[in-house]
């Protein structure tokens, strides 16, 4: 079995240097053209496949090696089946990884892996000989690479022609160009984790902002380099990702989402409606009532930035206490553990939570961790038995001031959690600081398997 999906992969030197633009760009550009595009990222994000998913009107999949190990090869082949190009997004600089020394977690390891070429983002402001430096570098750094194109961004009309005669001189296919544009640069704004996440705009102006962006792309250009460049993949040593389905529509769902809570990965909703079919997504700002749930789930996300909103709506902040209360089934990840905490202190104001966990949460400048974590669960609880070993990520500023007593359910080999612990385990309720990708580690299936067994039973 091969995979032979022309596929391409964008990225640069360093990071928040225009990849999800080129990334857009490019989409735009092709789905205009009449072509079916399939949308990865590289590393465990979840605010640029939002983007993704926006434009392509289709999800977005994450490739992270380190967390999914040669099972990326898998994923790739079974969510670009069907696409007639696939583009991936690189994260941070191409060769960066986690550790900084080996290219363990790196765009450079995934691209060679899918045996895809590489199309790099230049942000073309103030520079214009040193292209050529940065260019030559990268091609020379690892001659397994395979760097063919490039496009180039934040340009003026002054500075184009030097900028193609830099990449073409380097032996680059230049696949078009962005001008400098004050609507893109207001829609691609940053906050402490990145980008804002795609759920908080105008997804209108999103779209019109890269349907400008994507008229200076050479799509002809673009799928040539995909086709001339990509390599068959061999998946025969490979298993195919378990995508057996569990119906149980007596198992009833509820997502809490809206604005405040967006970090959810395709595949953890793939998982539950794998279950059931009876699922609901409730907005924390707006709704006021569960309704008949089982379980409840409360994805990261930002809670602090609506805090005022999330704190006005006493009605759903009751209900979800007297759900916990009740020994409802609940489980929550960073931003909904501190949804869940007594109140959240983000930029000197004190906005009143749920309650369940006896703490405040404070919000920081600076990051406490942000990247991959290592933990081992030391009890007993609904998401596994003592010494499993979990892998994710942590993505948070915030620390907890525990005023009540706790036994946590994990141990941070690499990570911080709450002070090297986290895992609050409060009836049947289950909260941490972890992200978790469900083909890491299915948390989702254990909880809902825990679920039935509890219906079972009563």
């Amino acid at each position: 079995m091969e995979a032979t999906v022309p596929r391409l992969v964008i990225s640069s030197y360093k990071g928040k240097n225009g990849k999800t633009t080129v990334t857009l760009a490019l989409v735009y550009a092709l789905m205009r053209a009449g072509y079916r595009v399939s949308m990865f990222k590289v590393g465990p994000d979840y605010i640029d496949p939002s983007y993704h998913a926006v434009i392509a009107n289709r999800p977005s999949r994450n490739l992270d090696y380190v967390l999914m190990g040669n099972r990326v090869i898998t994923r790739f082949y079974k969510y670009s089946l069907n696409s007639d190009i696939a583009i991936i997004e690189g994260v941070s600089g191409l060769y960066d990884s986690i550790d900084g020394i080996s290219e363990l977690g790196s765009t450079a390891q995934i691209a060679k892996l899918l045996k895809a070429p590489i199309v790099l983002a230049i942000n073309g402001e103030r520079i214009n000989r040193t292209v050529r430096a940065i260019i030559r570098g990268l091609k020379d750094f690892d001659r397994d690479v395979k760097i063919v194109g490039a496009v180039v961004t934040n340009v003026n009309q002054r500075q184009l022609d030097k900028l193609r005669s830099a990449v073409e001189d380097e032996g680059l296919e230049f696949l078009g160009y962005i001008p400098r544009n004050d609507d893109l640069e207001d829609t691609m704004q940053y906050r402490h984790l990145g980008l804002i996440h795609a759920e908080e705009l105008n997804r209108q102006r999103l779209i019109d902002v890269f349907k400008d962006a994507s008229r200076f792309i050479d799509i002809n250009r673009v799928v040539k380099v995909a086709k001339e460049y990509s390599e068959p993949l061999d998946l025969r040593n490979y298993a195919d990702l378990d995508t057996s389905k569990i119906i149980s529509n007596e198992i009833r769902v509820g997502i809490l989402g809206g604005r405040a809570f967006t970090f959810y990965y395709p595949e953890t909703i793939e998982r539950i409606q794998a279950f059931t079919n009876n699922v609901k997504f409730i907005d924390p700002e707006v709704d006021q009532e569960l309704g008949d749930l089982d379980l409840l789930l409360i994805g990261g996300g930002f809670p602090e930035v609506y805090g005022e909103s999330l704190e006005r709506n006493k009605s759903l902040r009751f209900n979800i206490l007297k759900f916990i209360d009740s020994g409802g089934y609940l489980y929550a990840e960073c931003g909904g553990l501190m949804y869940l905490t007594d109140s959240i202190i983000y930029n000197n104001e004190e906005y009143e939570m749920v309650g369940a966990i006896d703490a405040i949460t404070i919000m920081h400048r600076k990051p406490m961790w942000y990247g991959y974590a290592r933990a081992r669960i030391i009890k007993d609880s609904v998401i596994g038995s003592a010494g499993t070993v979990l892998m994710g990520h942590e993505f948070h500023y915030s620390s907890l001031v525990l005023r009540g007593n706790y036994e946590f359910v994990i141990k941070y080999e690499r990570g911080i959690g709450v002070n090297g612990f986290d895992g609050f385990q409060i009836n049947n309720t289950y909260a941490h600081y972890l992200h978790i990708h469900p083909d890491t580690y299915d948390v989702i299936g254990r909880v809902l398997r825990r679920v039935l067994i509890g219906k079972a039973e009563s």
